[in-house]
C-alpha cells in the first residue's frame, strides 16, 4: 500500500512539475512589419536591371503591394496603379524597363545597375 502512495505521490510531483515549467510566460513574438514601397521598389529595380523578362507571377504582387501603397498614400497609389497597368499589358522588355523606371522615380528610388554591369 505504501508503495502505491510513492508512485502517485511521485506521479503527482511529476505533472506538478511539468506544468510549472511549460506553464511559464513566453516572450511575445512581434510579426514583422512589411513596407510596401520598398518590396515594390525591388521588384522594379529587377526589372529596370532587365533581370526580370516578364513579370508573371509577381504581377500579383505588384498590384497588390500597390493596394496596400493606396491605403497610407492614395494619390501615389493611383498613379502607380495607372503605370502597374501598363507595365503589365506591354510585351517589350525596353518598355517595361521604361515604366519601371518610371515608377521608381515615383517612389523616390533609383534604378538598380543593368544585369552584367
Amino acid at each position: 500500500m505504501m508503495a502505491h502512495w510513492k508512485n502517485l505521490l511521485g506521479s503527482v510531483l511529476m505533472v506538478a512539475a511539468v506544468l510549472a515549467i511549460g506553464c511559464g510566460k513566453g516572450e511575445s513574438v512581434k510579426p514583422v512589419e512589411r513596407n510596401p514601397k520598398e518590396e515594390l521598389t525591388k521588384i522594379l529595380q529587377d526589372v529596370s536591371a532587365g533581370k526580370m523578362q516578364q513579370l508573371g507571377s509577381a504581377f500579383g504582387q505588384v498590384m497588390n503591394l500597390i493596394e496596400e501603397i493606396k491605403k497610407t498614400d492614395a494619390a501615389l497609389g493611383a498613379s502607380l496603379e495607372e503605370d502597374g497597368k501598363k507595365l503589365m499589358s506591354g510585351s517589350d522588355p525596353a518598355g517595361a524597363k521604361g515604366i519601371a523606371e518610371q515608377m521608381l522615380q515615383k517612389l523616390g528610388a533609383s534604378p538598380a545597375p543593368a544585369a552584367g554591369s
